[in-house]
């Protein structure tokens, strides 16, 4: 890792101290990465990097430690993905590299890196990868792939990669978590089927591009705040291909406040202690779920008839 996270990872983690019921440590490791070329395979330097970042953090009591979207990769690898994707099963050697690491370390890891589809040569995904001491736990494919014009320039993601087609939740002996990828975010829904099935944990993987600042700072309040959920967003951070990454790494607890946050546009490492109960005493008292009324909402999942 770089020299700034290791700086920032000594002055902004708190003491390692005992911590009560099911409360863990979670670590945000808002970093660059670098990006493949034609020649250029980026995932040995980026896991070289985030292998010291995760001795950094378990040596601080992490229980999970967690990476931007498309950090082994490179976010704006694009045309060259094809040639640096990552196989999972069987697990190639960078996969291998991260489970060692977790069992080495003791701690469950989130990072974010295109993957090569098990059937369909050459078909690649923008996924999240959970690993623990014990091995691959899952995978998340993002469902919600982005493809439009906004402040900044335009979000080019369905020219590389196909969407994913489930939303998951993983059990860990942290607890049940519920990963999704930047953009999808924007679609309440998959929070939500994530949170129904029992996420007690939101985590976002992200490449938060410049522009949309504001989008971030109110996106995480709602999705918290309507699943009574903690929810996290980890960002990959700095300048790929004229994109600005801005990072802004956040906790944000089940009612929706901010409880720690990184910088804009330097790495940095976002230490939280997370108290799951507190997801569960809030959903005990909103009654968020139990008055539900899925007979009304049957328009959300009706296909849209288009002209």
């Amino acid at each position: 890792m770089s020299k700034v996270i290791e700086q920032e990872a000594t002055a902004a983690a708190p003491a390692a101290v005992a911590r009560p019921g099911r409360t863990i440590r979670v670590a945000l490791v808002q970093s660059r990465s670098e990006l493949g070329t034609e020649t250029h395979d980026p995932r040995d330097g980026n896991l070289a990097r985030a292998l010291e970042a995760i001795a950094d953090a378990a040596a601080n009591g992490s229980d999970l430690v967690v990476f931007g979207e498309m950090y082994l990769s490179g976010y704006r690898t694009d045309e060259w993905l094809h040639r640096w994707a990552t196989v999972i099963d069987p697990p190639d050697q960078h996969v291998r590299a991260l489970v060692d690491a977790a069992r080495e370390r003791q701690v469950h890891l989130i990072m974010g890196m295109g993957t090569f589809g098990a059937v369909m040569p050459g078909d690649v995904y923008n996924t999240a990868l959970l690993v623990g001491p014990g091995g691959v736990v899952g995978a998340y494919r993002k469902t919600h792939v982005a493809g439009f014009p906004y402040s900044e320039g335009i979000a080019m993601e369905r020219c590389f990669y196909s969407p994913g087609r489930e939303l998951p939740v993983f059990d860990t002996p942290l607890g049940r978590l519920g990963i999704h990828i930047c953009y999808d975010m924007s679609f309440p829904e998959v929070a939500r089927v994530q949170a129904l099935k029992g996420a007690e944990l939101l985590i976002n993987v992200s490449a938060s591009a410049g522009g949309f600042e504001e989008y971030w700072e109110h996106g995480l309040f709602m999705r918290a705040a309507e699943n009574a959920s903690w929810y996290m967003v980890c960002s990959v951070v700095g300048i790929q291909r004229g994109d600005r990454l801005f990072g802004g790494s956040r906790v944000v607890d089940p009612s929706g406040k901010v409880v720690a946050s990184g910088k804009f546009d330097e790495e940095d490492v976002v230490f939280a202690d997370i108290d799951l109960e507190l997801a569960r005493a809030a959903r005990s008292t909103s009654h968020a779920f139990s008055i539900r009324q899925p007979d009304l909402y049957r328009p959300i999942s009706d296909p849209v008839t288009h002209p």
